[in-house]
């Protein structure tokens, strides 16, 4: 539902220099027994372009004469009363508008007609039915400017969503002129709209018969404003209307291709998969929404952010150290609601490698194969956590395992002790040493080792 508020804008002349005058004293002319009237305030009747003036007094006896004079804003020299100059209108024509004749309002019904727009001094003359008499000037003016009516103010939709996000404004003005009465289009004149979208206000033109027409992409993440302005000459006042644009934000989702990856220590992933909105029956394609895989951890964090394409598919590299589950989601943004997370399971094969490999020849032909396990700065599960040692006659083809030993549990870094003892064909054979792997390490494999066994 459209929210409104009245907006009045006044505009004064730059040389209207006479906003409030000066209090003027009563001059009391009859006895000290009874008390002269007091003028409370003084100035317009509604809208400044009426034309109508009223007065506000109280005296201890029925009031029963007003009579207010007018002065020119630059007529007022600080010394009271008419400040040497003609007056411009005299006006007595007051009838009882609210309260009583001892306290009340008292207001005109004839609009005036003045050749200037203005905002006059006003000076008011009072009389009681005791005889008693003064004459105040009024604190503030009397303003007599042009109104500018803002109708058929329209904003639509007042809640775009994801499929109807361009807002259409139109409006008309018109201008009332107290000099002569009459209410008249703004034709081609200049206004200054306001959008939702926080800018710089956008200049228009009305029409012949005032009005003007603007539409735009709400692109602001929240609700906004929407409010024109009519460039209107001082002095004068705007009556307008202010709309407030709210986005509706739609559900979304994420399908992922696979909910698992694998890939080896220093090289990417590839994420990829479709994003789609809700739409008025079913789940669409989303186009140009930012997708966010995101990895953390205390170890470390890595994040990939695609935007989709037309047909809502999208595709980014994700570099993660070491193995774990990625969270993928549709970010929200001014139309759209962010997606549940989708879990991204990513395994990083770390590197690994087998050095120092050596076998010693004993007695009964047995033979010892130690080395070590590099595996970095952590050790393999207990599943993982096994060397095979290979033996093969020729060193090309036909490797059998003849032992599998358990590294133990040293510093990663400075490489993990494994070793074996076994009986070994008669003969000369190659001997090497080998880490199977698993999906968070990489293979490894020693140099091989000629070894004659007697």
């Amino acid at each position: 539902m459209r929210q409104l508020y009245a907006k009045r804008r006044s505009l004064v002349l730059a040389c209207a220099s006479v906003a409030a005058g000066l209090l003027l004293g009563t001059v009391p002319t009859a006895s000290a027994a009874t008390a002269a009237p007091e003028l409370v305030a003084a100035g317009g009747s509604g809208e400044p372009s009426s034309g109508l003036l009223s007065v506000t007094a109280r005296s201890d006896s029925p009031i029963t004469a007003i009579t207010a004079h007018l002065y020119a804003s630059d007529a007022s020299n600080g010394s009271g009363g008419s400040g040497g100059l003609e007056e411009v209108a005299t006006v007595d024509d007051f009838h009882l508008g609210s309260g009583s004749d001892t306290d009340g309002r008292w207001a005109t019904t004839t609009p005036l007609r003045l050749a200037e727009l203005d905002t006059y001094r006003v000076v008011v003359d009072l009389t009681d039915a005791d005889g008693d008499t003064s004459s105040t000037q009024s604190t503030t003016g009397f303003p007599y400017w042009r109104t500018a009516n803002l109708l058929d103010f329209e904003v639509t939709p007042e809640h775009p969503d994801h499929s109807h996000q361009e807002v259409s404004v139109s409006g008309r003005y018109t201008v009332t002129d107290p000099r002569t009465g009459l209410t008249a289009p703004a034709a081609d004149s200049d206004v200054r709209l306001i959008t939702s979208n926080w800018g710089s206000p956008v200049p228009l033109r009305t029409d012949t018969d005032g009005r003007f027409t603007y539409a735009y992409t709400h692109t602001y993440d929240g609700w906004g404003l929407v409010t024109p302005d009519l460039d209107l000459t001082p002095p004068g006042q705007q009556n307008g209307a202010t709309a407030y644009v709210t986005p509706v934000r739609s559900t979304t989702r994420v399908l992922l291709d696979t909910d698992e990856l694998s890939t080896v220590e220093g090289e990417p992933v590839t994420v990829s998969g479709r994003a789609e909105v809700m739409g008025e029956d079913d789940w669409e394609p989303l186009a140009g929404a930012t997708v966010r895989a995101l990895w953390d951890s205390d170890s470390g964090a890595a994040v990939t952010r695609p935007v989709t394409d037309s047909e809502g598919r999208f595709s980014g590299e994700l570099l993660m150290p070491r193995s774990g589950t990625a969270q993928v989601r549709v970010l929200g943004g001014t139309y759209l609601d962010a997606s549940g997370e989708e879990p991204l399971r990513v395994n990083v094969a770390r590197a690994t490698s087998i050095g120092s490999f050596t076998v010693s020849v004993g007695k009964d032909s047995r033979l010892t194969a130690q080395g070590r396990l590099y595996t970095g700065e952590s050790t393999p599960s207990e599943d993982d956590n096994k060397v095979r040692i290979r033996y093969c006659a020729d060193g090309a083809t036909g490797w059998t395992t003849v032992a599998t030993v358990v590294p133990g549990s040293a510093d990663p870094e400075e490489g993990a002790l494994f070793q074996g003892t076994f009986t070994a064909p008669a003969g000369q054979g190659h001997y090497r040493a080998e880490f199977e792997g698993s999906p968070n390490w990489q293979a490894a494999s020693s140099e091989s080792v000629l070894v004659t066994v007697p």
